[in-house]
């Protein structure tokens, strides 16, 4: 490899770490919101308001087409998501781009990149 394309690939390696996605998911019954940081590799849940909790080391893994799984250092999965335009937080007509499930509980989640569509009119 030349030292051009090393330079191209670093700087192209460097950019996509500076636009990383945060991931925001919404969960009914109990009401929790949870936000996931690409660059900082921690998720935070929160319930209705209360100070969020935050986990470090949460890694981000791709399992295959469309499906994603959030993973702490302990290896346990911690958030799984899909990735299918019909996500939902079981309370509104708001459609997220991902289905989330965390433990028990469906939810549905938004980036940064991808944003969730209100069907109410």
């Amino acid at each position: 490899m030349t030292k051009n394309m090393l330079l191209i690939f670093a700087t192209m390696t460097f950019s996509s770490f500076a636009l990383a996605d945060v991931i925001k998911c919404s969960f009914t019954e109990p009401f929790i919101t949870t936000v996931y940081s690409m660059a900082q590799q921690t998720l935070a849940t929160s319930n209705m308001g209360e100070k969020p909790e935050v986990i470090k080391n949460v890694s981000f893994q791709i399992k295959g087409p469309g499906k994603f799984e959030l993973v702490g250092k302990d290896g346990k999965v911690l958030q799984e998501l899909t990735l299918n335009q019909n996500g939902s937080d079981g309370m509104s007509e708001i459609v997220y781009p991902y289905e989330a499930k965390a433990g028990p509980l469906f939810g549905g989640c938004s980036s940064n990149y991808l944003k969730a569509k209100n069907t109410e009119h």
